[in-house]
């Protein structure tokens, strides 16, 4: 009954824009992927967790909301995101051909940029009412926005541009949009720096929202830290930060470089003669352990002069990188510093899909996961947790260089 009753809502939703047989449709594309999806491990772990039944409802109230949404064609790969992180697997992916954006020209002349909703705001009128409400920026002080509840939609929230340095987005524009759920959680549609809309599910605590790196004025001055931003612009980078500490920094594992990790790794080992040892792999999104290899075996060999070894991570830590922290872990010397890691883990890990799918509407791209590492899968999404969690407050190369010296 439940099943009949959602596919009499979409029916409701649909029957109007059904009319237009000849107008693209993101349904289209959205069950183009669903099918995909299919082939996926975390879809088979997924419904013998929870039954087909369960993600046949969410696929029908996920049309039902495209149906619905009157920019579709600006947010419709959002919803196709939606349904994707159901299966718990942050390899699931969709994404533009961003080869074919070659000037910002492209962008403002895009079907994205051209539906951008623009909300006049008076900062002299400004009046929050409800907890949520209130002056954000991200991470990067890029973007300032006023998030306030939707006139037209009382259970939605808009993020409005107040300023920006990005040419790309101007004041009035809306960033992002939160839709209340009954649970208190968020489906939040957020537009990148060339407006395609993302999908995060988003929670509001501590004047910050969870799932995404939008801060609250009043936070961000308590926390003026970005463990985002690195001491080196360098994809790999040794410092001799005092007599007993070697620093080193190690942005990616990617497969396509491991030529240059190795030429790095013989210059870089015979420089490691500190008894303190700190590894950054902040924001290394991963790659393969042949890219590794060689620098955990002499860590974890005599040679190695350190006796306290530290690894810095974030949540841009993820796939290979991840794997890179947890082989190190076994290290009893190894201890870990920051904020949990990104959770690429469960599924395919050090594998470039051989499953894409190019949509027929909206010509998104989707690379659909082969492989599943069950050992890992209780770090999928989650990722993992560090041994000392770093607060934002002070830089976190002192903080663990503090650490070190008090912990010997």
């Amino acid at each position: 009954m439940k099943i009949k009753s959602l596919l009499l809502l979409l029916f409701i939703f649909t029957s109007s824009s059904l009319v237009k047989a000849q107008e693209c449709n993101c349904i289209t594309d959205l069950d183009e992927v669903a099918a995909g999806v299919k082939k996926s491990p975390s879809y088979k772990d997924s419904v013998k967790e929870k039954g087909v039944e369960f993600f046949s409802a969410e696929l029908i109230k996920i049309k039902a909301e495209i149906a619905a949404d009157p920019i579709i064609k600006k947010n419709c790969s959002a919803y196709i995101q939606k349904y994707l992180s159901l299966f718990r697997d942050k390899h699931l992916s969709l994404y533009l051909d961003y080869s074919k954006i070659k000037s910002q020209q492209d962008i403002f002349n895009s079907v994205n940029y051209k539906l951008v909703q623009t909300i006049p705001i008076d900062t002299n009128q400004l009046n929050f009412k409800d907890e949520i409400e209130g002056i954000y920026q991200d991470v990067y002080k890029v973007y300032k926005v006023a998030l306030i509840r939707d006139v037209a939609n009382k259970s939605q929230y808009l993020g409005v541009v107040l300023s920006t340095k990005n040419g790309m987005w101007k004041p009035n524009q809306v960033k992002f949009k939160l839709k209340l759920n009954q649970d208190g959680s968020f489906d939040g549609i957020f537009y990148d720096d060339i407006h395609f809309a993302k999908y995060f599910k988003v929670t509001y605590a501590d004047l910050k929202l969870n799932g995404v790196e939008w801060v609250k004025q009043e936070r961000l001055k308590k926390e003026p830290i970005n463990p985002y931003i690195l001491p080196t612009k360098k994809r790999w980078d040794y410092q001799k930060l005092n007599d007993s500490t070697d620093y080193v920094y190690l942005g990616t594992f990617h497969g396509t470089l491991a030529y240059q990790t190795d030429t790095f790794y013989r210059e870089l080992i015979p420089k490691l003669k500190g008894k303190k040892l700190i590894i950054d792999v902040r924001n290394n999104t991963g790659g393969g352990e042949r890219s590794y290899n060689m620098f955990l075996n002499f860590v974890n060999s005599s040679a190695c002069a350190a006796n306290q070894i530290a690894i810095i991570q974030n949540l841009s830590c993820a796939s290979g990188g991840e794997h890179f922290i947890l082989a190190m872990r076994k290290n009893p010397k190894v201890k870990t510093y920051g904020e949990n890691s990104a959770g690429y883990m469960g599924y395919g890990y050090g594998n470039r899909s051989s499953i894409t799918i190019n949509t027929s509407c909206f010509n998104y791209i989707s690379e659909i996961t082969e492989n599943k590492y069950p050992a890992f899968k209780i770090y999928e999404t989650d990722g993992i947790p560090p041994d000392v969690k770093l607060l934002r407050d002070k830089d976190w190369v002192e903080q663990v260089i503090a650490y070190l010296s008090t912990n010997k």
